[in-house]
């Protein structure tokens, strides 16, 4: 059986009384996960470190395990002919753009960034960043994408 202690009451610098734990209001708004990033943001970082081992996986076995000594343009428009190597890229490619550009959004949120409308600035920044690189990266797949072979 556990005893259970309340935290000893503090006392205000401002005046003599004594004031109690923090309400919870005052609480939510410091939690690390409301104000520096979001659940969502969270879960789609872990996902796309998982769908990015995939990836890495897929890529690394099929280009220097399976084809040493073969890595010429004719041989990786070849693989990307392919619809699974194919998506296997754009999947990876927009895997690579959230985590990396997520993870950096959450360093400088975390040491940086504390007021409401920087945080928000700065995400919609990162935000049409990562759809211009996405489409530069479709553009570069895109002979590929709609099978017109090699480019």
């Amino acid at each position: 059986m556990s005893v259970e202690t309340a935290a000893p009451p503090r006392q205000s610098r401002r005046s003599n009384t004594v004031q109690g734990p923090p309400s919870s209001a005052r609480m939510s708004q410091t939690t690390l996960g409301q104000s520096a990033g979001g659940v969502w943001a969270w879960l789609f970082q872990r996902i796309t470190a998982v769908v990015l081992l995939y990836g890495m996986a897929v890529h690394l076995i099929s280009t220097h395990i399976l084809a040493i000594g073969q890595l010429d343009f004719g041989n990786i428009a070849d693989r990307l002919g392919s619809t699974f190597f194919t998506v296997t890229d754009v999947v990876l490619l927009a895997a690579v753009l959230y985590h990396a550009l997520n993870g950096a959004r959450m360093v400088v949120l975390d040491y940086w960034l504390a007021g409401r409308t920087g945080r928000l600035t700065f995400t919609v920044v990162l935000w049409l960043v990562g759809v211009g690189v996405f489409g530069y990266g479709l553009w570069a797949l895109w002979p590929w994408i709609t099978q017109q072979g090699h480019p």
